[in-house]
């Protein structure tokens, strides 16, 4: 089984199901992991904790957008780290994005070892083994012990 780092939580607001469900699972196999598809749900059903906190937000869903639902986060999670990802990413949004707080703002499409070195940057993980190189090496020992 791989190494989660347990003190930290992600969560995932984005609204398109096979986006957010492939974030989930590639982020699963070493944080904690919760998922929404819209900034309603989020905030009806995300109780604040402890824990360090990772916010991975779409800008364009229904309802609110990613801007409006971290404004509406941060009181409830003052120490969280807060990711804006989006596909319409221009000079204006970059621009109203940055004052609004974001720490990092990544442009669709974009890979899955992206979105891992941001969040262990924002979380100050120092993993000298990528994500990649994890999974790889789990799959040869699974396949090994299969054969």
């Amino acid at each position: 089984m791989l190494k989660t780092t347990q003190s930290a939580h992600i969560v995932i607001v984005e609204d398109n199901v096979e986006a957010n469900n492939l974030l989930r699972d590639w982020l699963r196999l070493r944080f904690a992991v919760t998922c929404f598809l819209d900034a309603e749900s989020t905030l009806r059903i995300l109780l604040p904790s402890q824990e360090r906190v990772v916010f991975l937000i779409d800008y364009n869903m229904p309802g609110d957008n990613g801007i409006v639902l971290k404004q509406k986060l941060v009181p409830l999670f003052p120490e969280a780290k807060f990711i804006l990802i989006s596909g319409l990413f221009d000079e204006k949004l970059t621009q109203d994005a940055k004052a609004a707080g974001f720490d990092a703002l990544i442009p669709k499409p974009f890979g899955m070892p992206t979105i891992t070195q941001k969040v262990e940057e924002l979380l100050g993980l120092n993993q000298k083994e990528s994500l990649v190189d994890i999974v790889k090496r789990q799959s040869g020992r699974l396949l090994a012990q299969v054969l």
